[in-house]
């Protein structure tokens, strides 16, 4: 007596004139049976399936951009023909291969590593299974979403293919998983060609362990979507083929990627990535002499003939972009005043929703930085370079810089805002207070024994360890107290008993003509040592004229100009604050200059005179301090 099961599948008719059937039987799959309650249930889930798989194909593109849901973006249509155009192996957002590292790099998190071998595998298999599950045709709408949704178009390509061989004679097999197998064949050819994306940062990774960490999110992916699709089929043999047995595991692999960022990673880390990206890409250098060489040529094409000579209009044409690149009114039109802008808003937003972000403060950092910056005009002017820096705070950044300061006190942010802080307040005249914080942050952070020590007793990385939140933004602690150890020295010793602080930050008396101070001036300004010179006039025999001769010196574009002005300095001001200084430049302008010995004596002469200086702690990292050198140095 036939069973309930047997007698619900669909079953060929027998042959006719009672012959034997020679050709094999159909195989078994979702829609074997015919009742329209099986029918039904498989519609049901296969497009249960796919909203899932939807969910998961916006997860991946939005591991890559931030962005929820790609065909929402704007320039989404550009987007995804750039994907196709690239092959999938240049542009940031699009790369495979740089998925691992950027916007979060598998190397500063590990744990993205089985976030996305899960994700890939989930990608992969899901499709290719239900091919063999649902045939070839439902593949569609998951390959689809692999397209556009998680505008990988190559790979959907690639699972275009992997499922003609899974499922479509003559590739297919009776042994379902071996199909499973063949399919999966394209899928990892693709995965060992995503190796060109990450070829660079792994070349740069000395530690095995870097190494291992960008190939095991593609070995995982090709293991787990093995051991997925041997699961689902053996689950659909058990059930017999009926409908419901990729829906239970898709959303575990749609689920467990997701809960590991949540809980391992965060959005946090992934939103401060995309702003610290944004940041630099916003503010890094940019040669811009072909696009100057162009707007003039276009703007030298307009005219009418006779159109004059073509040196003229580039040099106008590049007055004007210095002018809209740094404007001193600051009005929403300039370039840079707009990326700062946006920046600051970006910023703000990040403060806003992740207030407990272990980035928080590398997030003020960012701010900060970008309201500081200002455009390098004789860079522009001399390489059509445009460079930007922000070691002069402003005013409008001083509030992000004080709340950085008390945020996290002993962090290595800390101590830039707090020399960034230290200089705003000695400009304003508050030298008091700003000696106070450079001798805080001076006693916190320079520990010279911490140096030594550091090789042995920093403990090994662990494969999951995550490095410092502030370790992307490569602050250096001793570029930190260099500047600090020098502008202490410049407050402490430069109290004039005859002009006050006057020379330092200028007159605070409306009557004053002269009113500006060194701290006011900025040195990459065109005019710069020429408003030296008019200080040392206002302020004649003054405690800081030694400052003021050593920035002229400094300012000096030959080696030989710059040591016969440091030369003349030391030889009016041997013992004088601005003397170790001007030592340890002297000594590496002589080896410029190609006099290796008398730079070799000048560090000499700063390691006997001026041992405890932080310049001679400098001149170390040039020139080892040596007894019998120091006993030869020349008074």
């Amino acid at each position: 007596m036939p069973t309930p099961t047997s007698a619900s599948r669909a079953s060929p008719p027998p042959p006719a004139g009672g012959g034997v059937r020679t050709s094999r039987p159909p195989m078994n799959d979702v829609w074997s049976r015919s009742g329209s309650t099986y029918r039904v249930r498989a519609v049901v889930l296969l497009l249960l399936n796919v909203v899932l798989f939807a969910g998961l194909g916006s997860f991946a593109y939005w591991l890559r951009s931030g962005v929820r849901f790609a065909p929402t973006m704007e320039g989404y249509r550009d987007e995804l023909t750039q994907a196709f155009v690239s092959v999938g192996v240049t542009e940031r957002s699009i790369s495979l291969g740089s998925l691992l590292h950027e916007p979060i790099s598998v190397q500063d998190v590990p744990m993205q590593i089985p976030i996305l071998g899960l994700l890939m595998a989930a990608l992969i298999a899901i499709p290719i299974l239900v091919s063999l599950l649902y045939r070839f045709w439902a593949s569609l709408p998951f390959i689809a979403v692999v397209g556009f949704l998680a505008v990988m178009p190559w790979l959907a390509i690639t699972l275009l293919l992997s499922c003609i061989i899974a499922s479509l004679r003559p590739f297919r097999t009776r042994f379902r998983f071996v199909s499973a197998l063949l399919g999966l064949v394209p899928a990892a050819v693709y995965l060992i060609l995503a190796w060109p994306g990450t070829t660079d940062v792994v070349v740069g990774a000395v530690d095995p362990i870097d190494r291992i960490k960008f190939v095991a999110p593609w070995v995982m992916a090709i293991v787990a979507a093995t051991l997925v699709c041997a699961v689902v089929l053996a689950m659909a043999r058990v059930v017999d083929f009926r409908p419901g047995a990729i829906a239970p595991l898709l959303a575990v692999m749609f689920g467990l990627p997701v809960a590991l960022f949540e809980y391992h990673v965060g959005r946090d880390e992934l939103y401060y990535r995309l702003l610290e990206a944004d940041w630099r890409s916003k503010l890094a250098d940019v040669d811009a002499s072909r696009p100057l060489e162009q707007a003039a040529l276009e703007e030298w094409l307009r005219r009418p003939p006779p159109r004059g000579p073509m040196a003229a209009v580039r040099e106008r044409t590049a007055g004007r972009w210095l002018f809209e690149l740094m404007a001193d009114t600051r009005t929403e039109e300039t370039a840079l005043s707009r990326h700062q802008a946006e920046l600051a808003a970006r910023c703000d937003w990040f403060l806003k929703y992740f207030p407990d972000s272990r980035y928080a403060a590398s997030a003020l950092y960012l701010k900060g930085t970008a309201l500081d910056s200002r455009v390098d005009p004789e860079e522009f002017k001399r390489t059509k370079w445009i460079r930007f820096y922000d070691d002069v705070p402003s005013v409008a950044s001083w509030h992000t810089w004080n709340r950085l300061a008390e945020f996290r006190p002993d962090s290595l942010l800390a101590a830039a805002a707090g020399l960034r802080l230290a200089r705003f307040e000695a400009r304003e005249c508050d030298v008091e207070r700003a000696l106070d914080r450079l001798l805080t942050l001076i006693r916190r952070f320079d520990r010279p024994e911490d140096d030594a020590l550091a090789p042995f007793e920093q403990p090994l990385k662990s494969v999951l360890t995550r490095d410092s939140p502030e370790a992307s933004l490569e602050l250096s602690r001793d570029r930190i107290l260099l500047e600090a150890h020098a502008l202490r020295d410049l407050l402490a010793e430069n109290s004039d008993p005859l002009y006050g602080s006057e020379p330092l930050c200028g007159s605070r008396r409306r009557s004053d003509a002269f009113r500006f101070g060194l701290l006011d001036l900025l040195p990459r300004d065109a005019r710069y040592v020429d408003h030296l010179r008019l200080l040392r006039g206002a302020f004649p025999h003054a405690q800081i004229e030694d400052n003021i001769d050593l920035e002229i010196a400094k300012a000096a574009v030959s080696p030989g100009e710059r040591i016969a002005l440091f030369e003349a300095l030391l030889a009016a001001f041997p013992s004088r604050d601005a003397a170790p200084e001007a030592l340890f430049r002297l000594a590496l302008a002589y080896k410029e200059d190609g006099r290796t010995d008398r730079g070799e004596g000048a560090f000499d002469r700063l390691y006997a005179e001026f041992a405890d200086s932080i310049w001679a702690r400098q001149a170390s990292r040039y020139q080892p301090r040596s007894a019998t050198r120091v006993s030869r140095a020349t008074p």
